[in-house]
Order: structure tokens, then sequence, then C-alpha cells
């Protein structure tokens, strides 16, 4: 993904958007296209929401993501497809109590993805030593 300019990085994106709609693991297709891009220390403020990008169009525009950017282009790209547009999307910011790790985990209805980048779970199978210290109930996008 990195490696193209931005008219190419959104037609390709269009693209793997529309493949998922029909793809027997949407969820970890997502997650593995988010996981083929570079990795970064944290560029946004998780407890910030106005310094996220806005949208998956400016994800594009960055040649690497930070966990909570890989997060949010999971969810943003979901979003978008018809399958999901009527699904409940939160973002967490949340702790691993044992390791004191911070993570941010997509839950798309009762699913939760990126809680270990390419794991996907139910809610209620969630270890019980990750507590989240903050939910963002993402808005539905147009």
């Amino acid at each position: 993904m990195q490696e193209l300019d931005f008219e190419n990085k959104l037609s390709s994106w269009f693209r793997f958007r529309k493949q998922l709609e029909t793809s027997k693991t949407p969820f970890k297709d997502v997650i593995n296209y988010y996981n083929a891009t570079e990795k970064c220390n944290l560029s946004v403020d998780p407890w910030d929401q106005k310094t996220w990008p806005q949208g998956p169009w400016e994800l594009l525009t960055q040649n690497k993501l930070c966990d909570l950017t890989h997060s949010l282009g999971v969810c943003y790209t979901l979003q978008l497809t018809d399958r999901f547009s009527q699904s409940n999307f939160e973002i967490h910011i949340s702790t691993d109590r044992t390791s004191e790790v911070l993570f941010y985990p997509v839950f798309v209805d009762n699913n939760v993805l990126c809680y270990e980048f390419d794991e996907v779970c139910q809610r209620a199978d969630l270890p019980r030593e990750f507590v989240s210290q903050r939910i963002y109930r993402m808005p539905r996008l147009p």
C-alpha cells in the first residue's frame, strides 16, 4: 500500500473495500490489509478524538500507521461497506492489566478486532485482563 501515489492508493483501497462485501473473512481481511502498512510510533493523541484522521482517505496519505490509526483504518473501511453500514462501531483505549500495555481494539457489534493486531473474537470472550479505559462510539460515515 505504501509504494503507491495517493490516487492509486485510493483506487486500490476502493477495490479492496468492494471485496469485503462478499468475503467469508472480512474482519481478518481488513486487519491484514492494514497490517501490510509499515508501523510507526503513536502519531495521534488517543485521548483527543479531534487529532484523529477523519476517514480512510486521510490515512491513505500516510505511509506509516501507528496502533491507533491502524484500528481507525479497520473501523473506517468496514463502516463504509454496505455489509457493515448498519453495525455499531466502537474504538476502545484498553489496557492489559498484566503487561500494562495500551491497545486500541475495534468493536463491531459483538465482534472485537485488533486487540492483538490479527485477532478477532467475541466481546464475551475477551480476556478479563483487558480493561477499557475509554470508549469512543464511532459515528456513522456518509
